[in-house]
């Protein structure tokens, strides 16, 4: 009788855990995604010894030995996926001790995912981890909203450890893809164990994985604990990136040279990579500072020392006529006191007060500012069916060294216009497919002014040239007569970066169109534009004066839905955009 109780209880106990024991987790490699997913390491197609290797197999025998031991590390790379999955694992394994006296497991081992909200806004996952013989983060009952339904997610990789291999899994019947890295050029940081990522928390927080997010643009990191020694044939290595800026910093290592070879392998390597990089931005950064060197006269020293070599060479190469020379000062970083885990290495708080501080000159020297409005905080989003950033990386390859007679850039009034093969809907192609010459539709649906100025400093007018561009943006941004003021700056803000950028091109800024129960609101928001369009010396055109009435309402028989245009309405706006 108690056999056939315990049996029973065991068969029920069966059936209780069974949706435990049929879940099923697929496995991803990011070695079998068939391209390139591995963001923050360069020279792709060249052998490696390890996948996850920062460098490839031939600086084993160029570099010092002590920088390949370094240069083995993941620090810096990541992986970027798509997933609905409401279950995320990650399990490798690893070739290092899994922490430091000074850096915890998490940092040293660990991985770090952070994803973003519909808006752009960022969302970090705090994950359950095992540091054991498999290191294993899983990420459970992961609920952030149900548009869209597939989040993009960023994967942060080991900072001080060797990654032998690794896959992601998510649970049975998820959606999952890698993603490519971005055609962009990256920033190449080059630097000491402070860029390498001593002593962050947790991946996420070492500054050039701090830049990464905040810029939206790939960051190569090129740190080598204790080893940032100035050679030439880490410089070489490093010319062989096609960056948008390179920075060195290295006087956390270098400074303990004598002082003449201190500065002659500093201007060795500035000029060395000028010659292979004639035209790219080069950032010098100071030591950092010590913060106990108010008491230790031998730190003060040692600081002073590392500080006056760089000015000395910086003011050298200046004098002697090197442009696009940057110089990012000690002041500047502004290393707060309790900004180091042990008067050396940065915590989290010392590595976001680097981050700050190079944010704000590599905006300047990218010229990406940043304002206080939301509209002038350049921001992705994701609010519609079609895949934003995949319509980004293709507008990117449709323009790639190709000229236009026109770029028509805009919200989904103008993406669902025609051309554009991934429209959800297409309201004027037969108008579009008449335009005269070539036209390029970098329309995004849902897309906001602060969205738009993201693209433009994200390449979408870098690789292109073209007669004319017309800007129709800000409809989405239309809350009420409150924000007028948001919208105009915002645009404002667009069109420099589009002088900037296209400074041969026509320029027009178009009024937005009318729309439904808000058309006395769009005609104010217009005349402001108008006065807008003047001090910027751009064109103004209102085209959305053709779709109303004579009672000011809109022509309900030109639009599909109070606000996009029937293919009628896109033939009479369609002369304004010639």
């Amino acid at each position: 009788m108690i056999k056939k109780i315990v049996k029973a209880a065991v068969v029920l106990l069966i059936f209780a855990l069974q949706p435990e024991i049929l879940a099923q987790t697929t496995w991803h490699n990011p070695e079998e995604a068939g391209f390139h997913v591995l963001q923050g390491r360069r020279y792709n197609g060249e052998a490696r010894e390890r996948f996850y290797h920062r460098f490839p197999a031939k600086a084993k025998e160029t570099v010092r030995k002590a920088v390949w031991s370094q240069s083995v590390d993941a620090a810096g790379e990541s992986i970027v996926f798509t997933t609905d999955a409401n279950e995320i694992t990650v399990r490798y394994t690893v070739n290092k001790r899994h922490a430091m006296p000074h850096m915890p497991a998490t940092g040293v081992t660990g991985v770090d995912l952070y994803t973003t909200d519909r808006n752009g806004d960022e969302i970090w996952l705090a994950g359950k981890y095992s540091f054991k013989d498999t290191v294993v983060f899983s990420y459970k009952e992961i609920d952030i909203e149900k548009k869209p339904k597939a989040h993009r997610y960023t994967l942060f990789l080991p900072l001080y450890n060797e990654v032998k291999w690794m896959e992601i899994g998510t649970n049975e019947g998820a959606e999952f893809r890698f993603e490519p890295i971005p055609e962009e050029k990256p920033i190449v940081a080059y630097g000491t164990s402070i860029c390498h990522g001593a002593c962050a928390s947790r991946p996420g927080m070492a500054w050039t994985n701090i830049l990464q997010r905040r810029l939206g643009h790939e960051v190569v990191n090129l740190g080598f604990s204790g080893n940032a020694k100035l050679e030439t044939e880490v410089m070489d290595l490093i010319s062989q990136i096609d960056a948008k800026v390179y920075i060195i910093d290295a006087m956390p290592n270098s400074y303990v040279m004598e002082e003449t070879q201190l500065k002659d392998s500093l201007a060795k390597a500035v000029r060395y990579l000028r010659s292979k990089r004639p035209e790219t931005p080069i950032l010098l950064a100071d030591h950092l500072g010590y913060p106990h060197a108010k008491v230790v006269k031998r730190k003060k020293d040692d600081e002073n020392r590392a500080w006056n070599a760089q000015k000395a060479v910086y003011d050298l190469l200046i004098k002697e006529g090197m442009k696009n020379l940057y110089h990012l000062t000690h002041d500047e970083i502004a290393l707060p006191q309790d900004g180091t885990v042990e008067g050396i290495h940065a915590s989290d708080y010392g590595m976001k007060a680097y981050a700050d501080a190079y944010e704000k000159i590599l905006r300047d020297i990218l010229k990406e500012p940043v304002g206080e409005r939301v509209t002038t905080r350049p921001a992705v989003q994701q609010r519609d069916p079609y895949d934003w950033m995949a319509r980004h990386l293709n507008s990117l390859k449709a323009g790639k060294g190709k000229h236009f007679d026109r770029v028509i850039i805009g919200d989904s009034i103008i993406h669902f216009w025609g051309g554009a093969d991934d429209a959800p809907a297409t309201n004027g192609e037969q108008v579009w497919n008449e335009f005269e010459g070539t036209t390029l539709n970098l329309g995004y649906g849902c897309d906001m002014v602060e969205n738009v100025l993201w693209r433009i400093y994200h390449g979408e007018l870098d690789n292109l040239t073209t007669d004319n561009i017309f800007l129709a943006i800000g409809t989405n941004n239309l809350r009420g007569r409150e924000n007028f003021e948001d919208i105009t700056e915002g645009i404002k803000w667009l069109l420099t970066a589009i002088k900037e950028r296209q400074p041969d091109a026509e320029i027009t800024l178009m009024g937005l169109l009318p729309r439904r129960n808000r058309e006395a609101e769009v005609k104010d928001l217009n005349k402001m534009l108008k006065v807008l369009a003047k001090e910027m010396k751009t064109n103004f055109a209102d085209p959305g004066r053709k779709l109303l009435l004579k009672n000011g309402k809109i022509d309900e028989s030109l639009f599909t839905d109070g606000l996009h245009p029937t293919n009628e309405g896109y033939r009479l706006i369609a002369p304004d955009f010639k």
